[in-house]
């Protein structure tokens, strides 16, 4: 049975604080992930559309999943639909349906996801893929809460919609490449899921969950980890998110020693060298485009800043510096680009 809103005094700072219905595991410890979670228990019982922000693998499918069991709809439908997976050319028979003989290739009635979800909640992920002509019929449905099947008659429909995405969809409507209005009426509530390396502390309650589920889909035994081979973890940027972790805690367990025991460090040297693969390409890239030594640690700060949510002891933490150093550069950096 889902969890209604958390209680900040059963759930004290500093302890894990987990919302799960069976289907869906979001947990935190961590400061930005409690936060997100808090936020997100508050919302479940609201009608109002949501959009969940942030990067890929960190776990919006999830949070969408557990706002849909959390909700008044949880006896109801839940369908997703990924759309950058789609072509251009299905999403709308996909999203509203067709009728028979609507189009060539038409043989038959086509059921869209919003009729199929009526009474649930639809989730439109990656809806920054979403052509232009057709925002413009996705926000007449949600304006309306009526849907029309290409060649079809029009339908009433309820459904509260999650649009998920893994940018900055607002940046996105500057650029001209998304619909104002129809920002607007996804962004009714707008939720940023921090990634992973924003959350270190979080990391041993996912690797316990993903390292359960990896034995059990696998069928092998469950292998606790070393205090050396969760330190691997922990240092590593994981940007894949929620997703690499999961898979290289699978990969471990699949892999496992015959002895077994518990998983060592050295089972994964494999992150170090993916790790060290990337430094080397986005040191490659950076060169390719001019960008230099200070320009790239100015970025580097900002950014760690930002996914810290302007906790600077955690974003000195998280690149490498004592809070002094990370405070001198970053206003040498702005000093510097004011001039």
């Amino acid at each position: 049975m889902p969890q209604g809103p958390p209680d900040s005094q059963a759930h004290p700072r500093g302890s894990p604080l987990r919302l799960a219905d069976g289907g869906s595991f979001v947990a935190a410890t961590s400061g930005p992930g409690r936060d997100f979670l808090e936020d997100l228990a508050r919302v479940a019982a609201s009608p109002a559309t949501v959009l969940l922000a942030g990067e890929s693998g960190s776990g919006k499918s999830a949070a969408a999943r557990w706002l849909h069991a959390a909700g008044p709809r949880a006896a109801e439908p839940f369908v997703e639909v990924h759309l950058a997976a789609l072509s251009a050319s299905l999403v709308e028979s996909e999203l509203f349906g067709h009728a028979e003989g609507a189009f060539t290739g038409a043989h038959r009635d086509r059921t869209g996801r919003f009729v199929r979800a009526h009474g649930g909640t639809l989730v439109l992920d990656a809806v920054e893929s979403l052509a232009e002509e057709l925002q413009v019929k996705l926000l007449r449905v949600l304006q309306e809460q009526i849907v029309e099947p290409v060649g079809g008659d029009p339908r009433e429909i309820d459904v509260r919609v999650i649009a998920t995405t893994s940018g900055d969809l607002r940046a996105v409507c500057e650029a001209g490449r998304f619909r104002k209005d129809l920002y607007y009426r996804l962004a009714v509530i707008c939720l940023d899921l921090p990634p992973l390396r924003a959350r270190p502390a979080d990391l041993p309650l996912f690797v316990e969950e993903f390292a359960a589920r990896a034995a059990r889909r696998a069928r092998v035994e469950p292998r606790p980890f070393e205090d050396e081979a969760l330190a691997v973890l922990s240092a590593h940027s994981w940007p894949g998110n929620l997703r690499e972790l999961e898979n290289a805690i699978e990969r471990v367990l699949v892999l496992a020693p015959p002895a077994g025991g518990p998983v060592a460090a050295e089972e994964l040297e494999f992150l170090r060298v993916e790790a060290q693969s990337e430094c080397q390409a986005l040191a490659q890239r950076a060169l390719a485009a001019g960008f230099g030594v200070d320009e790239l640690t100015l970025a580097l700060i900002e950014e760690a800043v930002a996914s810290q949510r302007g906790n600077l002891s955690a974003a000195a933490r998280q690149v490498g510096l004592s809070r002094r150093a990370l405070e001198y550069r970053l206003k040498r950096g702005l000093e510097e680009g004011d001039q």
